[in-house]
């Protein structure tokens, strides 16, 4: 189980310490310490009017209530972090299906889906290598809207390990057009991004990493 928070040191969410002399009992201190010089040094002629006393007391009181809610909504933040780094724990050595069309195939046979916003005629599906070549193409035939699944046996198919692409091509009536691929692969690792607050999932057969959003289901 690999489950990695790289919560920033100095400007993400889940930093909660306060700069010195920016918490509320140092902003109260320098509040108290300047109305009470001010007081001192007013002109005996002509006080200072009690109500502007009052206006600026109300005014501090509101500057603390932010600050304390500031000081929650981050401490609210780390919690939900953490809440969400022990849940994305269970997702680590599952297989997700996500929107991909490169991959790496190895000795393993690889799964995977194809959606269609509507009923096809044909639905075939080219593997093509990095120099843009066709080498295998999977015929699946007639197809309802939704999704279709498909799976590459390296062995049956006669491909060897490597970096490959996918197209799906679809063919209604004279309209030829092609759809979105999925593939399956297995969870290695989630990691926490607390500037962007996203959960990142690495995936294995070459898909790379992508956000926990992307997956359209885990098995």
């Amino acid at each position: 189980m690999n489950v990695t928070d790289v919560s920033s040191k100095s400007t993400g969410t889940g930093d909660i310490q306060t700069s010195p002399g920016n918490d509320a009992a140092s902003i109260k201190n320098e509040f108290m310490t300047l109305m009470i010089a001010q007081i001192q040094n007013q002109d005996p002629t002509n006080p200072i009017d009690g109500t502007e006393y009052v206006s600026q007391l109300a005014q501090f009181s509101q500057v603390e209530s932010l600050e304390h809610m500031r000081t929650n909504q981050s401490t609210q933040m780390v919690m939900m972090e953490n809440l969400g780094i022990v849940q994305s724990a269970q997702l680590v050595g599952k297989n997700a299906m996500v929107p991909a069309a490169d991959f790496t195939l190895e000795e393993q046979a690889l799964d995977g889906k194809v959606y269609l916003e509507d009923s096809v005629e044909n639905l075939s599906i080219d593997i093509v290598d990095h120099s843009g070549d066709v080498l295998k193409t999977i015929e699946l035939g007639p197809q309802e809207a939704g999704d279709a699944a498909f799976s590459i046996d390296p062995t049956a198919l006669d491909l060897p390990p490597g970096e490959y692409s996918l197209v799906a091509n679809t063919t209604a009536g004279e309209v030829t057009a092609t759809a979105d691929t999925f593939i399956k692969a297995e969870i290695e690792k989630i990691h926490f991004i607390s500037a962007s607050g996203m959960m990142m999932a690495e995936l294995g057969n070459g898909l790379g990493t992508i956000s926990v959003l992307e997956i359209s289901e885990v098995s």
